[in-house]
């Protein structure tokens, strides 16, 4: 980082001291003028010879002694040069806020004390920097001229004739792409010859790609000459034509000049078509581009040239044609490369199982990359011991550390800029996510961004950085944001020496007292423990914390530890304390005159102090989601640096006078108009260079419509998106309430008409009876995006049609609009041109009075563009649907009595699904059914014609005597709701929020939780998304079984799309647009009719109840098929490959096939996601097809339950790629867990119950994704060190109840996995002691349950037991243990805040 770093600064440095007049004001005594000179002779010495240094410090001790020394000085240098910069702005603040200088001079008062502590420090510096260039002569360093000509590799020629050791993997698809476009014909014109470019990060495989590809046998056919030359660093013109010569006529070329090199090259050429491959390509230059392409002027045609390169900056220089971008590989292709590279020609399937588990997780560490997979079979080859794998998996960095100087090479021609920025990124973690504007933000606080002679923004600098970066293969893109690959990571952090420091664990005591820039994980590292670590760099300037945990673990961060620390850190410009339980700022930050960046988001403070104004320097503050938050200080305009406010979700009630005066303000996520009071709206007028996204909420605050006009919004034209909102509460109607409505809301909003520029916009709650003629005026033809909310008065559409660039409209919440007609499409005259020509997504939602839709009969349709339609909760809506939809436009429909038109072609969409909605609260005996209770989630409503129900949700639908719902309650129950989160297990949340919840309410909650298994089934499929298959719908006038109405049935049957038959002659006469049918209690019913899929081509879901008799079933095309109490179905009859169900989702099978049940042929369900298996006395296995590829089969969840002649699983494991989940369920004679159970890397939950004959786990262990492992009742199933738990990064979850008889201490050192956070042992008959040993590195750990364990004894004074993360501990059913605590017990037991002992709790 030395040089660089230090080449950078004494630049940046020198720059400032020139060019600031306040510094040179500030500096004008005697001794201040003297040291300032004396700095600037220093630093303009010690430049020219700090290339030279960087060239010998790999070689010479004293040399990178002394430039290690350099750099830490340059650092302290800075600070100097900061802290003088502070005071000369702190005198400009005082100057132009005036009045509000006050507090400023107060908090800063003592200025000649601080200008002497200052000179002090300066003294000391330029000391130190004059004795670094004492030493300049002594070490014999010398000036790096930019003229030497460095000593990179000549071009040379090459013919690639042997591929890496291993052979190539999974390049197929790519190979198809360049041998495709190697054969096309040019497009490029006549006689010149076509550029392609492949571009990939080092060590992709851009080279050996290439190479398959030239010798290719088409490829060879196709061109009169294939030439291949690696060029390398240093691209000479001559060189590269001569050695292109060269490879043509195969001798020596003797012309010296590059005229007549390339005439000779050009008459070699003539009338050849040619293949010419310049590999390794790295100029940027695209003048020697036009000087070299001159040799191929007048080429045949179809002539191609290809160049390899690591930058897509060259790919634009070289004007490529065509630009192919190599992709990293897969896990799975890296597994390969890995094994045939270490086992030569030994197939995968007959290697060791415990290797192949250690070497697919190493596989997964290579992160694509060929060239570390090669790297690290290198280390494997020959080495058959499990010990040597697992070596290389813990420390796998340091196997990789020998293809570090492959990557340094494109490090080493980054500008000095650059090099500082991507190296400074060391202190982000490996798979880290960036954000642009967030990356931006941090090095513009580390001043990176300096550039005193450009016009652009500083956050346009930072951005051309970032695209530099990406076109540069050091970072990679992923959608909007971007990633570093794992071993540019580990670049970053090699170059950024000792300076930068990354804290993932508290296994260390104190970091390098050299450190600038430290961050550590909140998830792995106790905020004390890392704070302490940081205590003797006094010199810091970043604090930043990373991981933020998923769950609901706490955060805490007391004064106590964070004052003494911000007293020493006076360096300090980056600072988070974002999401730590922090209620009130310390003291000490007001000594942080250095601080650029400050992010307090999702924090507890309740206000912020006025002393934060006196932090000039801040340019980032970040308040979001700081919900006790209601006021900024009133001092706020004394940060005339501040760029960017960040107060979205914050509850602030109106915005302090003089915000007008933050003219630096790039960013302002919300302006609060205040009532009576704060900030007007006339202060966002001087604030002209915002960006991004507005907020003006409160607009009813308002007094005067004419205010809205002092805004100057039209004048904004860098605002990308704007929203507008009026907060209405329900007395604000109220005759003579003092929030009655002060101004015409119509005339406010007509004089907010934004700049067209626009991107976005968005109005909530406006309560005009209609919009401005501005809204929707072509002139907006930027704008993509538009949401209107809640205009509750509003009795009309805006002609949002004329918007051309419309892309995402959204309608919602108009309470009395009647009619959408006409001129929602073309305003009020109506002209030729097509409305809506862009939109994509178009939604209405909460319409409960709109009757009427009219839309144009246009020749080419409505909509073109169209791909969603949604209509949610539009009752009233009954007329036919709209005529001319595209017909790919997927349709969604609930909650609405539109129907889709009958008949004529093209008049309705392909894919529409309209979703019959569950039972409304009057009628499901679950709900509550108070009739004056309200909700906001839902409503009720029926109709007339339908009988469309609509329900509340079950948040609302708790017992009326329920308690309010808590924060953490409704986290709670939307945990359980969302099964796609994957923060926990339904147990493992329900024994974390037990406390909060009573237990009848608990259990109401968890009886209405879709996550939940059914009591009376015992498991939890759930067949489809519309019925259960325990809650069937029963027609019109019935209940289903269990009590619980149906939907009534419809007046026009041949559109019934549920159906529950209990007689067989109903099956003659099924409706035709049937999608769910249930039979139940057919006795007589041997078979279903062999046309059910063809007559009915809409039916997915059956479910089959109590049929005795039935035997068989038709192919149909089922996506749910649930089949219980149907003992004689001869179920593998029915699956024989001539009758498909290739299209099956979800299967369910209980207590049926007695006897015909042995084998599930899971090959022939190609797209099940889901298999119950239950209570089947004859299954024994799954059967699998021979050469059956991984991709064939989409299990996700497989159930096995009360199966007792299930004894093992096929052979090589179960080829489920995506399965996530396993539960194995009282299977009395099952020997082994699936083979090759590592493999399932898409496995987040294992559970295992009641299977009394496993006693070991498959060699390679468990998956490295697990998440959740429950072990219960498996007697001779004790886990082990061998198990490998310890290095199952992700799994937070384990419970082992029963067996373990033998275990007398736990956990054993080292069994529990690093990032356990929830932990339950039950039954552990002879458990005696709990060993510290065992918890010491589980320092995730909050929950701890023990149960039933009769022997344990744990003493009061160990104190230091359990880990400090541990806030929860159960203890139940341990009489020794239950009896000493409740003795010695007073307020808290080991430190940890909630104890519960047999139900009684102790915090």
């Amino acid at each position: 980082m030395a040089n660089f770093y230090s080449s950078n600064s004494t630049n940046v440095m020198i720059e400032r001291i020139n060019n600031s007049q306040e510094l040179v004001e500030l500096c004008k005594g005697k001794s201040s003028s003297a040291l300032l000179k004396r700095l600037k002779v220093a630093l303009a010495t010690v430049h020219p010879v700090i290339a030279d240094a960087d060239q010998k410090a790999d070689h010479v001790r004293e040399v990178k002694h002394w430039l290690t020394g350099l750099t830490d000085a340059m650092f302290q240098a800075e600070d100097v040069l900061d802290e003088l910069l502070t005071e000369a702005l702190r005198r400009k603040v005082v100057a132009e806020v005036g009045g509000f200088g006050g507090l400023f001079q107060n908090l800063m008062g003592g200025n000649e004390a601080s200008k002497n502590k200052i000179e002090r420090k300066m003294e000391n510096v330029v000391r130190l920097l004059e004795h670094h260039v004492k030493h300049i002569e002594i070490i014999g360093l010398k000036e790096y001229s930019e003229t030497r000509e460095p000593q990179w590799r000549q071009a040379s020629r090459s013919r690639p004739d042997d591929l890496p050791q291993g052979g190539v993997v999974g390049r197929a698809e790519d190979k198809v792409a360049l041998v495709h476009l190697l054969l096309s014909d040019n497009e490029t014109g006549i006689r010149r010859p076509a550029v392609f470019s492949i571009v990939g990060m080092p060590g992709v495989g851009k080279t050996t790609l290439t190479q398959i590809v030239f010798k290719d046998e088409s490829v060879t056919n196709r061109f009169d000459v294939r030439m291949w030359i690696t060029v390398g660093l240093n691209f000479n013109v001559f060189t590269v034509t001569k050695a292109v010569l060269q490879e043509i006529t195969s001798s020596a070329v003797n012309t010296e000049d590059l005229p007549s090199l390339q005439l000779q090259l050009k008459e070699a050429l003539s009338g050849k078509r040619f293949l010419l491959v310049l590999d390794d390509f790295w100029s940027e230059s695209s003048t020697d581009w036009e000087s070299f392409k001159v040799a191929f002027t007048d080429a045949e045609e179809g002539s191609k040239i290809v160049i390899t390169t690591r930058s897509e900056i060259v790919s634009t220089a070289a004007q490529a044609d065509k630009v192919y971008r190599v992709k990293l590989m897969t896990n799975e292709e890296c597994w390969e490369l890995i094994s045939r590279s270490a086992f030569g020609n030994i197939s995968v399937g007959s290697i060791n199982q415990e290797l192949e588990g250690i070497g697919k997780r190493i596989a997964e560490h290579c992160k694509g990359l060929p060239l570390t997979a090669r790297a690290i079979a290198s280390h494997l080859r020959s080495k058959p011991n499990p010990d040597d794998w697992y070596d290389v998996s813990k420390n796998f960095s340091t196997y990789t550390n020998s293809i570090l100087p492959v990557l340094k090479l494109s490090f080493d021609i980054l500008p000095p800029v650059l090099k500082r920025c991507f190296s400074l990124c060391s202190i982000f973690p490996k798979g880290y996510v960036f954000n642009r504007e967030e990356l931006v933000l941090l090095w513009m606080a580390m001043d990176l961004l300096y550039q005193p002679r450009s016009n652009k923004r500083l956050e346009e600098i930072g951005y051309d950085y970032i695209d530099d970066l990406v076109c540069r293969s050091f970072f990679l893109r992923s959608t909007k944001s971007f990633v570093m690959h794992d071993l540019m990571n580990d670049l970053a952090k090699a170059t950024s020496g000792d300076f930068c420091f990354r804290l993932e664990d508290d296994n260390i005591a104190e970091v390098p007292s050299k450190v600038r820039h430290f961050s550590f994980s909140r998830s792995q590292c106790d905020a004390s423990m890392a704070f302490k670590s940081i205590s003797g760099a006094e010199f810091l300037r970043t604090i930043l914390p990373f991981n933020v945990p998923t769950g609901l673990e706490s955060l805490q961060l007391t004064e106590k530890n964070l004052n003494p620390l911000l007293q020493a850190l006076s360096s300090l410009r980056i600072l988070s304390l974002s999401h730590y339980q922090i209620t009130r700022l310390p003291k000490s930050l007001k000594g942080l005159k250095q601080l650029r960046y400050l992010d307090l988001s999702s924090t507890k403070i309740k206000y912020l102090p006025e002393f934060v104004c006196t932090l000039c320097n801040l340019q980032t503050l970040l308040l979001s989601n700081c919900r006790y938050l209601s006021s900024l200080p009133t001092n706020i305009a004394e940060l005339i640096k501040l760029r960017l406010l960040d107060l979205v979700g914050t509850p602030l009630v109106e915005m302090p006078l003089g915000i007008k005066k933050l003219r630096s303000l790039q960013k302002l996520s919300n302006f609060v108009v205040g009532r009576l009071s704060g900030a007007g709206l006339h202060e966002l007028k001087e604030l002209s260079d915002l960006r991004g996204t507005l907020r003006i909420s409160e607009l009813q605050n308002l007094a005067f419509a004419s205010e809205a006009k002092d805004a100057g919004l039209k004048r904004k034209q860098f605002l990308d998106g704007l929203i507008l909102k009026w907060t209405v509460n329900a007395s604000s109607f109220a005759p003579g309430s003092l929030s009655t409505l002060s101004c015409d809301q119509k005339e406010v909003l007509k004089m907010l008409e934004p700049n067209p520029n626009l991107k976005t916009f968005c109005i909530e709650s406006y309560q005009g009876s209609e919009f401005p003629k501005w809204l929707g005026d072509s002139s907006f033809n930027g704008i993509t995006s538009v949401t209107l909310s809640s205009c509750n008065l509003c009795i009309s559409l805006p002609p949002l049609g004329k918007l051309p660039s419309l892309k995402y409209l959204s309608i919602e919440k108009f309470n009395i609009l009647l009619k959408v007609g006409l001129d929602f499409f073309f305003g009020e005259n109506t002209s030729s041109f097509v409305p809506f020509q862009s939109l994509q997504t178009l939604k209405f939602y909460a319409m409960p009075r709109w009757e009427e839709w009219t839309c144009p009969e246009l020749e080419d349709g409505i909509f073109p563009c169209l791909q969603k339609l949604m209509i949610e909760k539009c009752p009233r809506l009954r007329n036919k649907f709209p005529e001319g939809l595209p017909s790919s436009t997927e349709v969604a429909i609930s909650d609405c009595p539109l129907r889709a038109v009958g008949g004529g072609e093209g008049s309705s969409p392909g894919n529409m699904n309209t979703r019959e909605p569950p039972p409304s609260p009057a009628e499901n005996p679950l709900l509550d059914r108070d009739p004056s209770s309200k909700s906001d989630i839902g409503t009720s409503s029926q109709s007339n014609n339908d009988t469309e129900v609509t329900s509340t949700s079950s948040v609302s639908s708790l017992p009326k005597n329920h308690h309010p719902l808590s924060e953490e309650v409704y986290q709670y129950i939307t945990q359980l709701e969302n099964p796609h989160q994957h923060i926990e297990e339904a147990a493992v949340i329900s024994a974390r929020f037990s406390e909060l919840i009573s237990s009848a309410d608990l259990s109401s909650i968890l009886s209405q939780s879709p996550l939940l298994p059914d009591p009376k089934i015992g498991g939890s499929f759930h067949p489809g998304s519309s019925s259960n298959p325990n809650q069937p719908v029963a027609p019109s006038g019935q209940s289903s079984d269990n009590g619980i109405p149906g939907p009534s049935r419809p007046n026009d049957e041949t559109d019934m799309e549920y159906l529950k038959v209990t007689d067989i002659s109903h099956l003659m006469d099924l409706p035709q647009n049937l999608q769910s049918l249930h039979i139940d209690t057919c006795g007589g019913l041997t078979s279903l009719p062999e046309s059910l899929s063809e007559s009915h081509p809409n039916l997915q879901e059956l479910l089959l109840v109590a049929c005795p008799s039935l035997q068989s079933i038709p192919p149909t095309t089922l996506k749910t098929l649930y089949i219980r109490d149907c003992k004689k179905l001869n179920f593998q009859e029915s699956l024989q490959p001539t009758r498909s169900y290739s299209q099956l989702e979800h299967l369910s099978i209980e207590t049926s096939c007695s006897n015909n049940l042995v084998t599930f042929p899971l090959s022939l369900f190609p797209k099940l996601k889901s298999l119950s298996i239950t209570n089947c006395e004859s299954f024994t296995t799954f059967s699998i097809h021979a050469g059956l590829g991984d991709d064939r089969i989409s299990l996700k969840s497989l159930e096995i339950r009360d199966c007792p002649n299930l004894t093992a699983f096929p052979p090589g494991g179960l080829p489920a790629p995506k399965l996530s989940s396993i539960l194995l369920s009282n299977c009395s004679n099952l020997r082994a867990l699936p083979e090759k159970l590592f493999g399932l890397t898409s496995l987040h939950s294992l559970f295992v119950i009641k299977c009394p004959r496993l006693d070991s786990i498959p060699g390679g262990g468990f998956p490295s994704n697990l998440r959740t492992l429950c072990i219960s009742l498996c007697p001779k199933l004790t886990p082990r060190i061998q198990w490998g738990l310890r290095d199952l990064e992700n799994l937070r979850n384990l419970e082992i109840e029963g067996g373990n008889d033998d275990v007398e201490s736990f956990p054993e050192e080292g069994l529990l996995p690093r990032g356990i956070f929830s932990l339950r042992i039950s039954g552990f008959e002879n458990l005696g002691r709990l060993n510290r040993l065992g918890f010491r590195d589980a320092k995730g750990l909050e929950t701890l349950e023990i149960d039933g364990c009769d022997k344990l004894r744990i003493s009061m004074e160990d104190g230091d037991l359990f880990p400090p993360s541990l806030s929860c501990l159960r203890i139940s059913s341990c009489s020794l243990l239950s009896e000493k605590l409740a003795e010695e017990v007073t307020e808290c037991v080991f430190g940890v805040p909630y104890v519960e002992i047999d139900g009684e709790i102790f915090s």
